[in-house]
């Protein structure tokens, strides 16, 4: 979450800003298991706060509470967007729903049937490989830019790898 966003209320106020990364910090080190600790510890920094002001910036932040390892739960930053989908759902976005795949230099255009191409650039940008520089998704079609000509084979056949089919 971007801190400097204004979602649904929040503030642009340097001091609101400043206060939520010092949340932010503090969740990320360490085990935070109470608003009364977090506002302790925001205490410390010199960030006075009430409990209603502590519940809105965690909720606009998207920090909830996780179990620990010790039984008890704590407070955990939300997973950032590529933890969201899982390895299965991502293969079989691009599994099931990519047609063709058509080398033009370092960019690969891959169609999809209508209304997927989206789900399934986003899959692409989540599988995280080093030849994909970015994606861009229209209805039926993505283009996918790699960073080179070679790059791009190796893009089609780690896809058709992955996949098991063949997008010569």
């Amino acid at each position: 979450m971007n801190i400097y966003a204004n979602r649904g209320g929040g503030s642009r106020d340097p001091h609101a800003i400043a206060r939520r990364k010092a949340i932010v910090d503090l969740v990320g080190a360490g085990p935070v298991r109470s608003q009364r600790e977090l506002a302790d510890l925001l205490r410390r920094r010199g960030y006075e706060t009430t409990q209603a002001t502590l519940s809105r910036d965690l909720r606009s932040l998207g920090i909830g509470k996780a179990p620990s390892s010790e039984g008890s739960t704590r407070y955990v930053l939300a997973k950032p967007g590529h933890e969201v989908l899982d390895e299965s759902r991502i293969r079989l976005e691009i599994g099931a729903f990519i047609q063709t795949v058509e080398l033009i230099g370092n960019l690969v255009l891959v169609r999809t049937p209508p209304g997927n191409a989206h789900g399934v650039g986003r899959a692409l940008d989540l599988l995280g490989w080093p030849e994909i520089a970015g994606t861009i998704a229209g209805d039926d079609t993505i283009l996918v830019v790699t960073r080179a000509r070679n790059a791009a084979r190796s893009f089609r056949n780690r896809l058709a790898q992955s996949t098991g089919r063949n997008f010569r």
